[in-house]
């Protein structure tokens, strides 16, 4: 009897990372595991990323669009997807050669798997030459866990309001397209950054739609470097973190009476966020009035108390 070997789609999405970007394509073309499609989206990046993209010919899927943020870039990588898996990854991180081999172990051993988390081990920038990757990946193969994945089925949880502290970053998220198709298309909201719907949306959907399972193994490496969050100063780090609060707690409402207790939270923490910080945006102040219509009047008295209970928390800590 002939092993399962499931299609694997690996969706990277690129704004002006055209430095990086061959190297995290390289990364998923180069994976012990041979049954994976590469599809690479850029977002209307106005660097040399258009011209490195195209130069990998068929050996990708490439998607060149217009700029439309994350969430944008990411429904693209998924219309033009088959997998049977889904594994997300950053422009400016890498996968190890054993990545998709070590994923596909988790999904062929139990078929009912929704979601796989792992860890990624960070790096600088300046430390990824191409050639010392080879190195790097022997060194965080040989420093990982033997420990198996644990399964998790954290809906209840979630339900009570509960969000999950070991949800990861893009780049370690994996879906089974069963899950996906729940979750994509995303809603295109792209706020100051270009992610305000992003990686926390799809795994809070991930982890309240479905089971899954979590391992402490990096197999990803996460590039320490100069971005739109570490050059962005603390006030506005906090009009960010409303606009992916307020955007996240308003659309994975949508999704059901399951979502209802930490969306509120969501929506709560986001407004304390967005009074504290000023942000003036129109378009998410909308998304509050209309999270504030379609609630009765016991659900506005409990949102209005946890609203004040997070502006009284941002004068003590410094709450992101």
């Amino acid at each position: 009897m002939s092993e399962y070997k499931p299609l694997v789609s690996i969706l990277i999405n690129n704004y002006n990372y055209g430095s990086f970007v061959s190297q995290s394509i390289d990364s998923a073309l180069h994976q012990t595991y041979e049954n994976v499609e590469v599809i690479v989206v850029d977002d209307g990046s106005k660097d040399e990323s258009p011209d490195v993209i195209r130069s990998y010919g068929e050996q990708i899927i490439a998607v060149l669009k217009e700029n439309g943020g994350q969430a944008s870039a990411l429904n693209a990588g998924f219309a033009r997807s088959s997998g049977e898996i889904i594994c997300l990854l950053d422009a400016d991180d890498l996968y190890l050669t054993n990545k998709v081999a070590d994923v596909v172990k988790v999904f062929r051993k139990d078929n009912k798997t929704d979601w796989f988390f792992h860890r990624s081990t960070p790096y600088r920038s300046d430390q990824l030459v191409n050639n010392r990757l080879t190195d790097y990946f022997q060194e965080v193969n040989q420093n990982n866990t033997t420990e198996d994945p644990r399964k998790i089925d954290f809906r209840n949880e979630l339900k009570s309001g509960k969000a999950p502290d070991f949800a990861p970053a893009t780049s370690n998220i994996c879906l089974s397209r069963t899950l996906a198709e729940k979750i994509f298309p995303m809603p295109e909201v792209r706020g100051k950054s270009g992610v305000a719907i992003s990686d926390l949306y799809i795994k809070l959907l991930a982890v309240g739609l479905g089971t899954g399972y979590q391992t402490e193994r990096n197999l990803c490496i996460f590039r320490l470097h100069n971005n739109i969050f570490s050059e962005t100063d603390f006030t506005n780090k906090r009009k960010i973190g409303a606009e992916i609060s307020i955007a996240t707690g308003y659309w994975i409402r949508a999704k059901g009476p399951d979502f209802e207790s930490l969306s509120n939270k969501l929506l709560a923490k986001g407004v304390s966020l967005k009074k504290k910080s000023q942000v003036n945006d129109q378009s998410f102040s909308k998304l509050i009035e209309d999270y504030f219509s379609q609630s009765n009047l016991l659900e506005k008295i409990k949102l209005n108390f946890m609203v004040t209970y997070y502006l009284l928390k941002l004068s003590f800590v410094k709450m992101v």
